[in-house]
């Protein structure tokens, strides 16, 4: 059953008669468990609603074009929590006092589907799996760290054993589920010859298997009582690097594409160029930092042919990053102050709150933001990274940005991916963005609880 909480007005819906509130129970005659089910049993063209009302049950019939939407927005699903305890998960190595949410972890095969998600696949059924193959679920992303069943049970921290992933994966890859795999790399945990078997075992699976993505592991200041493990290292990076680089090669020869790649992050530490986009083919996992940064760096690359030789008025612009993206924005920085009447700061932040460990711009705080811009420089506007602010409007610390504008002493604005066009914006005096991109649960709209 899903509830209706709101309804766009001359929609297909509203003309149906929908009343916020209603219970949407079934769709031609198939039971509506959740939000799935509304997307898969409202496909065709003429469709039968049981809702129930006031204890008041009533059919609705609807025609409808192909594609057309109801115009129904429903109550938040609630989602599937994790009971595995990762050796890495970073939920375990994060203070206490920040919001709820932050502390959900979840492990939910639909919010993978619906946004890309990484789930394990060991909080599920086998009617969950049948679930996924029977409504065409795909492609699922799936948090791989090692097909090994022993070290794999060892590193999802679980003390009963649990499915065999490589059964998970051959009954989807047999009934076409296209998936799209992660390992986050422990040193001296899964690399070596664990990662050689985990890369051979999952190619058996291609094309359902469609990629395999390698992620270093990320550590913060935080992790009293928990497992000891090593940080990934530049050497260790480098190594990570041209491990992907050989097996790509391979897999190019055999495929027609890479099938391993290595996360910008191992590139950037190791001080090498960020590959061509033809690195990545089809960039199969954007969302998962595989490509990011190449695909900021082309945009820029276009976007930069509109840049003026001068603007009409004088502006100084702070621009603040993670320490990791320091050397790929220092370029980019030094072109724009070859404009005339434009002052651009690169401002690199320090990670004090996780630790300076922690190098990525979606982990910063505001309250280390803040910290970095009070520098006693005056700005007219300091444009902050898209993904350290979610759609709410909401640092990691639950600061909005006026609130974080106040603490910093001077104005700002959340920034894009296309940096061109988030300066002409600033330059056009077309208004400033006060929400991000970061990927947080609050941002999608789900309930933080348990599954019943």
């Amino acid at each position: 059953m899903v509830v209706v909480k709101q309804i766009e007005p001359d929609s297909l819906g509203a003309r149906a008669g929908f009343c916020i509130g209603d219970r949407i129970l079934r769709i031609n005659g198939e039971e509506v468990r959740d939000l799935i089910d509304v997307q898969v049993n409202s496909a065709e063209e003429v469709i039968c609603v049981e809702i129930e009302r006031d204890k008041e049950r009533y059919e609705a019939e609807i025609e409808r074009q192909s594609g057309e939407s109801l115009g129904l927005v429903f109550e938040d699903m609630r989602l599937r929590s994790c009971n595995n305890k990762c050796v890495f998960c970073f939920i375990h190595q994060m203070p206490k006092g920040m919001r709820r949410s932050l502390y959900f972890e979840d492990d939910d095969f639909r919010l993978s589907f619906l946004h890309g998600s990484y789930v394990t696949l060991t909080n599920v059924r086998e009617s969950d799996i049948d679930r996924i193959i029977e409504q065409g679920l795909t492609p699922q992303y799936i948090s791989v760290h090692a097909t090994d069943p022993e070290l794999r049970q060892v590193m999802l921290g679980r003390t009963k054993a649990t499915i065999d992933i490589n059964e998970r994966l051959r009954k989807l890859a047999d009934n076409g589920i296209e998936m799209h795999t992660q390992v986050v790399l422990c040193p001296g945990w899964n690399d070596g010859p664990h990662l050689e078997r985990t890369v051979a075992d999952l190619s058996a699976y291609y094309p359902a298997v469609r990629s395999v993505a390698l992620v270093p592991v990320g550590l913060t200041d935080h992790r009293h009582k928990l497992v000891q493990l090593d940080p990934v290292t530049p050497a260790k990076a480098a190594e990570y690097a041209d491990a992907a680089e050989a097996w790509g090669l391979q897999f190019k020869a055999r495929f027609g594409e890479r099938f391993v790649y290595a996360a910008d992050e191992l590139f950037l530490l190791t001080g090498r160029p960020v590959p061509e986009a033809s690195y990545y083919d089809a960039f199969p996992q954007l969302e998962n930092g595989i490509g990011m940064v190449r695909s900021f760096l082309d945009t820029w690359d276009e976007a930069s042919k509109r840049l003026p030789a001068r603007t009409a008025k004088a502006v100084r612009i702070g621009l603040l990053t993670g320490r990791l993206a320091e050397r790929i924005l220092v370029p980019l920085v030094a072109r724009l102050n070859a404009i005339e009447n434009v002052q651009i700061d690169l401002l690199p932040v320090d990670n004090d709150f996780f630790g300076r460990g922690i190098t990525v711009s979606g982990l910063l705080t505001g309250r280390d933001m803040a910290a970095r811009v009070r520098d006693g420089i005056e700005r007219d506007l300091v444009l902050l990274p898209p993904n350290c602010i979610n759609g709410e409007g909401l640092t990691l610390d639950d600061m909005t940005v006026p609130q974080l504008a106040e603490e910093a002493g001077v104005p700002l604005a959340v920034g894009g991916y296309d940096l061109v066009e988030s300066l002409e914006r600033v330059w056009a005096d077309q208004g400033v963005n006060v929400q991000g991109e970061g990927r947080q649960l609050t941002e999608l709209g789900y309930y933080i609880g348990r599954e019943k």
